[in-house]
């Protein structure tokens, strides 16, 4: 199958989910205390937060979190990788690659040698901008500068700049404007015709029409929940079978002092973000950011299959375990597979395995040694 063959709607959906992730990094760092800290490396390397002050130049990368970074009429020899809630970057020149995550970003008047990568809500390359390539995912993406190739995806895209290359286009809507100058070939998968403003120049338009509904047949639907209720069982049935204490205290947590376990998921699941972002900007913490990552991954793969179980052996304390877990798998699998409110219900999962490991970690760190862990249990017949 050719490349700009593959199939829209999963192009537009995986654009989506790193738009997604972008975002929440974005919104989360507005989390992030208001006490500033800044500093230099060896390298040159620029570490900085909302509270310091406009740097002019940097010998080697900028890295920038907090909420607004208006940075204006600076020289960054290297990278720009930042992300907040505002990020303006105007009459600047940048030596390397420009990585940004927002939820407005607004790139004029500045020169980057290298690629400019971004996701936000509102995302656009003003005029008079110039970059070697642009890749933007958000709601509302407009190119008014100048770049060498694009990949854009957006409810609505709007091209009003050159483009001295392809560009490709994942859309709802795209607009092609006056300015436009495209000497390449424009891939638009659209689920509505461009509009093409009278002086538009391109050299060659392509148009694969998608359509706002899942276009996906009842059948492949019910495959894809057969195959995750089956995935998740078995799953499941691993855990009861390597892990019984833990789904057997997950479920007398449940039925006995359940708030605690919601109340640390949900706070543990809004922190995890900007903890692992402290960490990786503070530099000697990227090992334990990396773990903290690989942990959070780990409890997420597993999360539907353990909340399955957990609450299969609460209702049905009295019946084999490893039959419980089989139903608490299969449920939880389909549930988690279902149109509009399988993510939903994912989440839910998360943040109930997340509590529940807080609340053993808790628990034990508070334990003298010679005390027994006091594991909340099921009740009996």
């Amino acid at each position: 199958m050719p490349r700009n063959q593959f199939p829209s709607t999963q192009r537009r959906n995986a654009w989506g989910r790193i738009a997604m992730l972008f975002a929440l990094i974005a919104l989360a760092l507005t989390a992030l205390p208001v006490a500033s800290f800044a500093g230099t490396d060896a390298a040159g390397n620029v570490l900085a937060t909302d509270g310091d002050v406009n740097p002019s130049g940097v010998e080697g990368d900028l890295y920038w979190a907090g909420q607004a970074l208006n940075l204006d009429d600076a020289s960054i020899d290297r990278d720009i990788i930042a992300a907040g809630d505002t990020l303006s970057i105007r009459d600047c020149t940048v030596g390397g690659a420009v990585r940004l995550a927002a939820r407005t970003i607004d790139i004029a008047k500045t020169t980057v040698d290298g690629s400019v990568t971004v996701a936000g809500q509102h995302v656009v390359l003003n005029t008079d901008s110039t970059a070697n390539c642009f890749y933007a995912a958000g709601e509302t993406v407009a190119l008014r500068g100048s770049t060498k190739s694009a990949a854009l995806a957006g409810d609505t895209v709007t091209i009003d700049g050159t483009v001295e290359g392809d560009v490709e286009v994942w859309a709802d809507k795209l607009i092609l404007g006056k300015n436009a100058r495209i000497t390449g070939t424009v891939n638009a998968h659209v689920s509505q015709d461009p509009e093409r403003a009278e002086g538009a120049q391109v050299g060659a338009l392509k148009i694969d029409r998608t359509e706002n509904e899942d276009t996906s047949t009842v059948n492949d639907t019910i495959g894809g929940i057969v195959a995750a209720a089956l995935s998740t069982c078995f799953v499941a049935i691993l855990l009861e079978l390597v892990f019984p204490r833990a789904t057997a205290g997950a479920a007398g947590m449940l039925h006995q002092r359940p708030a605690p376990l919601w109340v640390s998921g949900l706070l543990g699941t809004v922190a995890v973000v900007p903890a692992v972002l402290l960490l990786i900007v503070s530099i000697a913490g990227l090992s334990l950011a990396g773990a903290l990552m690989c942990g959070i991954i780990g409890i997420a793969l597993v999360s539907a299959a353990f909340t399955g179980t957990a609450i299969a052996r609460m209702v049905g304390h009295n019946q084999n375990r490893f039959a419980m877990a089989s139903v608490g798998g299969i449920l939880a699998g389909t549930l988690t597979a279902l149109p509009l409110m399988g993510s939903f219900i994912s989440g839910v999962a998360f943040v109930f395995t997340l509590g529940y490991v807080i609340q053993i970690i808790w628990r034990n760190a508070h334990l003298k040694p010679q005390q027994p862990t006091n594991t909340p249990e099921l009740p009996t017949a």
